[in-house]
């Protein structure tokens, strides 16, 4: 081989250049030598799908990334160092119902449970627990069923059940908001059919029960715990749980207060450990999280968190290790969510950082979402041999000491490894010849008209082949070519050139495809446009001056926001008209640019029907009513939000008001809903106090 120390680019995240030297450059270069081990791996293995994520899910516009090579380092190794927690996650199993988005799996199926313990289990995680609906839904109870049997058939993993307000929706439209009854009917359920088995989870010999938002409603407490066996602990979610005195404690989950995006509302999480260091008797179940973003859920309310490729999801784990430590032990982790495609919390198909391990370029993406970088060589590009891992934060390995044979040709792989449940990214492959220095390539760009774009090389060195491709499967064999795009966006365009002996360089740019006028420009929707859910909003910006960030607007509040110059997502807009506003904005996030256009959304959809129920609660005071709107209807949809307001000034959001008015006499009650497109309905009652 050749002693002139030549490099190969592989850039794996914006500011990292991670160069496979072929030559020897140095004793404190990492530098595999001897023989090159024997292949025990192949390139699919390496990048295709590892996860229970169907291999046909391509991704969505709220975050969650396509199937792909996930990182399987254990979760719990991201929280604060000695951490013993056992982590879960919190299970959907209602995908492929008629009511929830196509995600390519039916949730129901001893084949996708069993695959999503063999993820959970692969990644470190203790077990999952499941979101239920009560008996009255087969499918979902079928699939906790499964999860059940497959919790039994794998030492270690436990399952439990959330009882979700959605199991207690129809007795509290049928009585008044009072669900006492049907909660003690679900919870003799879970006791026979569950908490029997011996993969339940429990702590200190009782099994523990979740409850997600049934303190909507009124329960009577007293009555549910005498009217159940099995002693379980009650676990509500929130803060409430850890203050109310019904509950054993409460478990945190993901909050958004207020419309920025950018901001992961860590002073949630933080209000919540410090509410459970206060009360150190309950149990407290911490979260984390890798973002947020309803928008393609049927109940959402364009609610975003931003992912930021990656950074939340370590924040809202490294948050943790404020309130506990290897003498303080968090004991149990839950995250929200594993799979529910429709907020965009699934981290079942892994976690975009935005790196792409590509050679000689540079992406969005930080190094502080690797774990460590892997080189392969092949001979044949498809079985691969490790030749070394290295820690991120390395940036080159010496391959000059490896024994090559001087007949072949070999391609070199970098595999950056994610921390856990991160996507990993894989460079395409350089290919070396001993004692070859291949050309050098320049790729050089221009975009011509709209979304249309130039690419060219150039090289030094004899070329035998050059190979451009524009990153969304268009691959051209020539020097030159031309190359429309469909979609505004982040494309990464490779170029790579061949000598004869089929050593390689290679050379890449990150562009943004997106429309050549100035300023800002909404492609879709068009201005005075009818749209319906989910509204697609495509925007692109060229004010000038470098772009952090675009952001979405509604009638002035913001929907959604992303890093970078082009926007190509969905929002719901409700009913009625509005006016929708695209800002860029700089790296202050301040506003250097805008447009707005005006549409008229979902103009066929029916109001809710509001209605109220009175019920007189003299066990409690002469004077106190529960006051319900689950009763209210919507003839098209659901009803998706509620407000009811009694004349003595008091408010409640949620579908029980339980309330104790001062003095007998006339009073009022008024309800507004709100149903899941927007359209609303008010209306009044009097009744008298005795």
């Amino acid at each position: 081989m050749k002693s002139t120390c030549f490099p190969r680019y592989f850039a794996v995240t914006a500011s990292l250049l991670l160069a496979a030297l072929l030559a020897g450059c140095g004793s404190s270069t990492p530098s595999p030598s001897g023989p090159i081990p024997a292949a025990n791996t192949t390139l699919k293995a390496e990048t295709g799908n590892n996860t229970s994520t169907a291999s046909s899910f391509r991704g969505q516009t709220n975050g969650n990334a396509p199937a792909s090579n996930v990182s399987k380092l254990p979760i719990a190794s991201l929280l604060y160092s000695g951490a013993t927690t056992k982590v879960y996650g919190h299970l959907l199993g209602w995908f492929g119902k008629p009511n929830h988005i196509s995600v390519g799996y039916q949730s129901n199926t001893a084949a996708q449970v069993h695959a999503q313990v063999q993820d959970m289990m692969s990644r470190g995680m203790a077990g999952a627990v499941l979101d239920w609906y009560g008996a009255a839904d087969p499918f979902i109870d079928g699939t906790a069923m499964l999860l059940k049997n497959e919790a039994e058939a794998h030492s270690g993993f436990e399952f439990a059940i959330t009882e979700d307000k959605g199991a207690l929706g129809q007795a509290a439209a049928s009585n008044g908001c009072d669900v006492t009854d049907q909660l003690i009917s679900d919870l003799n359920y879970i006791a026979s059919q569950y908490e029997s088995s011996p993969a339940y989870m429990k702590l200190n010999g009782r099994p523990v029960v979740f409850m997600f938002g049934v303190d909507a409603f009124y329960i009577d407490w007293s009555r549910v715990r005498s009217s159940i066996p099995g002693n379980p602990l009650f676990i509500l979610r929130g803060n409430s749980g850890l203050s109310s005195a019904s509950a054993d404690g409460g478990f945190s989950w993901v909050n958004i207060q207020t419309p920025m995006p950018f901001n992961p509302e860590l002073n949630l999480q933080d209000s919540f450990f410090q509410t459970a260091q206060k009360a150190p008797q309950k149990v407290a179940v911490g979260a984390a999280f890798k973002g947020f973003n309803d928008t393609l859920a049927s109940w959402g309310t364009d609610r975003v968190i931003d992912q930021d490729c990656g950074q939340t999801w370590i924040q809202s784990l490294n948050e943790i290790g404020k309130f506990h430590s290897t003498g303080n032990q968090l004991p149990i982790l839950q995250i929200p969510t594993w799979n529910d495609y429709e907020e965009g919390t699934a981290i079942e198909m892994g976690i975009d950082n935005c790196a792409r391990s590509t050679i000689s370029g540079a992406e969005n993406g930080q190094e502080n979402t690797i774990d460590h970088y892997t080189v392969f060589i092949s001979t044949d590009g498809q079985n691969l041999s490790p030749l070394i891992d290295i820690a991120a934060g390395t940036h080159s390995v010496d391959l000059s000491k490896l024994q090559l044979s001087a007949n072949t040709t070999y391609l070199v792989f970098v595999k950056a490894v994610g921390l856990p449940s991160i996507q990993n990214k894989m460079s395409p492959p350089i290919a070396y010849h001993a004692g070859d220095q291949p050309p050098t390539v320049s790729l050089n760009i221009s975009q011509t008209t709209g979304l249309s774009y130039t690419a060219s090389t150039s090289a030094t060195g004899k070329v035998a082949k050059s190979v451009i491709d524009f990153g969304d499967g268009t691959v051209v064999t020539s020097t030159s070519a031309s190359h429309t795009y469909n979609a505004v966006g982040k494309y990464v365009i490779t170029a790579t050139v061949y000598d004869s002996a089929g050593a390689s360089s290679v050379d890449v740019q990150q562009i943004s495809a997106k429309t050549s006028g100035g300023g800002v420009n909404i492609s879709s929707p068009n201005n005075s446009a009818t749209v319906n859910w989910p509204t697609p909003i495509v925007a692109s910006a060229n004010p000038g001056s470098s772009v952090s960030a675009m952001q979405v607007l509604v009638d002035g509040v913001v929907a959604y926001a992303t890093h970078g110059d082009t926007v190509n997502t969905a929002i719901k807009v409700f009913t009625g008209a509005h006016q929708i506003q695209v800002q860029a904005l700089d790296s202050s996030g301040n506003a250097m640019g805008s447009t707005s256009l005006n549409v008229d959304a979902e103009p066929s959809d029916a109001p809710p029907i509001a209605k109220i129920t009175l019920t007189a609660m003299p066990q409690i005071s002469p004077t106190t009513f529960l006051g319900c709107t689950a009763g209210s209807t919507d003839p098209d949809g659901f009803v998706n939000s509620r407000k009811l307001q009694f004349s003595d000034g008091s408010q409640f959001s949620s579908p029980a008001a339980l309330e104790t008015f001062p003095a007998p006499g006339t009073y009022k009650a008024t309800a507004t809903v709100i149903d899941n497109l927007g359209g609303t309905n008010t209306t009044t009652v009097t009744f008298n106090v005795p």
